[in-house]
């Protein structure tokens, strides 16, 4: 049986934490494969690779954990469902004219992180729906699950949705690539997310382990956060982004020398994350 999810729930959930990877999973389908018409290196690309991997962690700190097995260029959990490529998938639906989906990269990614087409040919309706079915919404419920409950038993949730980005940029202004300078962003929709105290608390956990932090910069958020962050109702959805270069090998997709060191810094920041205080008044914590 093909395995979709890693679900590690914290049996006390103390902390009313949950830390969300939807981008990490690198199993891939042999159906999948054979339609695709990009090697294996190139699909890789797309992935947050070992996101999950230095993340799984916070089970240890009592939040609760969620990993995508099935990767991104398969299905992307950060996008609405009905983000569907009219370029890609055949039929008549209803779907999303967003300039996510515009470029190519729906909830179905038609394009590569290269700009080159994933599929030998169009897919079928019928196979869209499978995969939302299957993969997209058991995914999206069980976040909807974790956040219920710490917000029955505690009066809040916070999900943090955890991604990697690449440390150059392709340039949109002539050719080449643009360096990427900040080595941790973190995304909170210019504070409809996440209440932007805690945003400023998280950005001071990492600083203080010597990081560089930007906010909403070039990175404020995706669906997983417009989607369930809600602070009015004390529900706070923070995307952080990590440079790749601070952990991997960018090209071949493997751990760099600094992989270990770097998953030790990050337990304790994970740690210090699930232990944050939650107040009513979060403007008490931005003042510490």
């Amino acid at each position: 049986m093909y395995e979709t999810l890693k679900l590690k729930v914290s049996p006390n959930n103390s902390c009313g934490t949950i830390f969300s990877s939807p981008h990490s999973g690198c199993n891939y389908l042999k159906t999948f494969l054979e339609k695709s018409n990009l090697h294996l290196a190139e699909l890789r690309s797309l992935e947050d690779a070992f996101v999950g991997e230095l993340f799984e962690v916070a089970i240890e700190h009592d939040a609760s954990f969620i990993e995508a097995i099935f990767p991104r260029c398969f299905i992307d959990l950060n996008r609405s469902h009905l983000e569907l490529d009219p370029k890609l998938i055949e039929g008549n639906f209803k779907f999303e004219s967003t300039p996510r989906n515009f470029a190519g990269l729906g909830v179905i990614p038609r394009l590569s992180g290269s700009g080159n087409s994933i599929y030998k040919k169009a897919i079928s309706f019928s196979e869209a729906q499978m995969r939302l079915r299957n993969f997209y919404f058991p995914y999206h419920q069980i976040i909807s699950r974790l956040i219920l409950r710490s917000k029955n038993l505690l009066g809040y949730a916070v999900l943090f949705d955890c991604h990697s980005m690449p440390s150059f940029f392709r340039s949109f202004k002539g050719s080449g690539y643009k360096r990427n300078n900040s080595e941790i962003v973190l995304g909170d929709l210019n504070g409809v997310s996440c209440d932007p105290s805690l945003t400023q608390r998280v950005k001071k956990i990492f600083e203080r382990h010597g990081f560089l932090v930007s906010i909403n910069k070039p990175f404020a958020g995706g669906f997983i956060t417009k989607n369930y962050g809600n602070p009015r109702d004390r529900v706070h959805a923070l995307q952080i982004e990590i440079n790749k270069s601070l952990y991997m090998d960018e090209e071949k997709i493997v751990p760099n020398k600094h992989f270990k060191a770097f998953k030790k810094t990050l337990a304790v920041i994970i740690n210090e994350l699930s232990s944050l205080a939650i107040f009513d008044d979060f403007s008490e914590v931005a003042a510490e």
